[in-house]
C-alpha cells in the first residue's frame, strides 16, 4: 500500500511538473565528444534554412543597389557611359549573384559543422546546454527567425556608412599610383 502511495505521489509530481510548464534542462555535456553533438545542434539551431535564404537574398539586394555606385569612380564624362553598361549587365550581374549564392548556400553545411567545432572548443559544457536550451526555446526560435532582416538593414546601414570611405580610399589609391614616375625599361 505504501509503494502504490509513493508510485502514486511519484506520478502526480511528474504530471503537475509536465502541465505546469516547467522545461527539462538540457544536461552539460562532459567529454569532447559530447560538446561537439551538442555544439553542431546548437549551430543546425541558430541556421534555420529560411534565415540563410533570407541572408543571403539580402545580401545579394544589397550588392546590386550598390552597383551604381561603381559608375561615381569614373570620370565624369564616362558615368553615363558606365550606367547604361550597368543597367544593360543587369541581368547578367543578377543572374550570377544568383549561381553565387546558391553555390554558397551549398556550403551552409560544412560552415555549420566548422562553427559547432569552433564552439565546442570554446564554451563550457554548461555554457553549450543553456545555448541549446534558450535557441530550443520559442524565443531562441523567434530570434533566428528574425535575425536576417536584422542583419540585412545593420548590413545596408553599414555599406551605406562604409561606401563613401571606400570611394576616398580608391581615388587616394589612385591618385598616388598615378603620382608615381614611370618604372624604368628593363635593360
Amino acid at each position: 500500500m505504501a509503494n502504490r502511495s509513493i508510485m502514486l505521489a511519484g506520478a502526480a509530481l511528474s504530471l503537475l511538473a509536465a502541465c505546469s510548464g516547467a522545461e527539462t534542462k538540457t544536461a552539460a555535456p562532459k567529454t569532447d565528444a559530447e560538446k561537439l553533438a551538442v555544439a553542431a545542434e546548437i549551430a543546425t539551431l541558430m541556421s534555420d534554412p529560411k534565415m540563410v535564404d533570407q541572408m543571403f537574398d539580402g545580401m545579394g539586394a544589397s550588392a546590386m543597389a550598390a552597383m551604381p555606385q561603381m559608375c561615381a569612380q569614373e570620370a565624369p564624362e564616362h558615368v553615363a557611359s558606365c550606367q547604361a553598361r550597368m543597367a544593360s549587365a543587369e541581368p547578367i550581374i543578377k543572374q550570377v549573384m544568383g549561381e553565387t549564392m546558391d553555390e554558397a548556400k551549398t556550403l551552409m553545411p560544412d560552415l555549420m559543422n566548422t562553427l559547432g567545432g569552433i564552439m565546442a572548443r570554446e564554451y563550457t559544457g554548461e555554457e553549450l546546454a543553456a545555448m541549446k536550451d534558450f535557441y530550443g526555446s520559442a524565443e531562441g526560435k523567434s530570434i533566428v527567425q528574425k535575425q536576417p532582416a536584422v542583419m540585412t538593414e545593420y548590413m545596408g546601414k553599414v555599406m551605406e556608412t562604409m561606401q563613401p570611405l571606400q570611394m576616398s580610399v580608391m581615388q587616394k589609391m589612385m591618385e598616388r599610383l598615378n603620382a608615381m614616375p614611370e618604372p624604368a625599361a628593363p635593360n
